[in-house]
């Protein structure tokens, strides 16, 4: 039963990176007349994907985790409606997406302080240099000054977004618990 739980989370974990990248190489293409449209279709996706979790939490066991889940789902929808519902829409997907990987690197230097370190791994601290530049990276798209150019701003964050797959890839080798005999 565990093995397979964490069967699902290493999947899940994959699944999130390979979209991550996916997501970041479309923007870096995209071209300039169909940002407008790449923003709306985000917005779309994050009030979908709000919708599934909100969902998921109805057919749930009623528990804390549970309804921390809800909790992020209903941000997620806000985000969503609030990227499509801003005039400036560019301006709006920046801000979700820098606070996604401010708080992605966030959770990266408490993974690595709390279980990497403990494993005794020798280079448990690359994680943290990684997660703080994943905030740096966040912090510059809050507070980048692309705002005017959407194309620029979409090139830097689809480029963030690659550096983000890439730390949550060696993220999951270093947390992953199972070693090869």
């Amino acid at each position: 039963m565990l093995f397979q739980e964490l069967g699902k989370f290493k999947r899940s974990s994959i699944m999130t990176s390979i979209i991550w990248i996916a997501v970041g190489v479309l923007m870096i293409i995209c071209p300039a007349q169909y940002v407008n449209s790449l923003v709306e279709l985000m917005g779309y996706g994050l009030v979908i994907f709000a919708g599934v979790m909100i969902l998921d939490f109805i057919s749930s066991k009623h528990v804390l985790m549970n309804y921390i889940y809800l909790t992020c789902a209903l941000v997620v929808a806000l985000g969503g409606i609030a990227v499509l519902l801003d005039e400036n829409i560019v301006r709006g997907i920046g801000i979700v997406f820098g606070l996604i990987l401010l708080v992605d690197g966030i959770t990266g230097i408490f993974n690595a302080l709390l279980y990497v370190r403990r494993s005794q791994r020798k280079s448990w601290w690359i994680l943290i240099v990684m997660s703080a530049l994943m905030m740096l990276f966040g912090l510059i798209v809050l507070v980048n000054p692309w705002w005017d150019d959407p194309l620029k701003l979409f090139d830097v964050i689809g480029g963030m977004l690659l550096f983000s797959s890439v730390v949550s890839i060696v993220r999951l080798i270093y947390i992953w618990p199972i070693r090869a005999e």
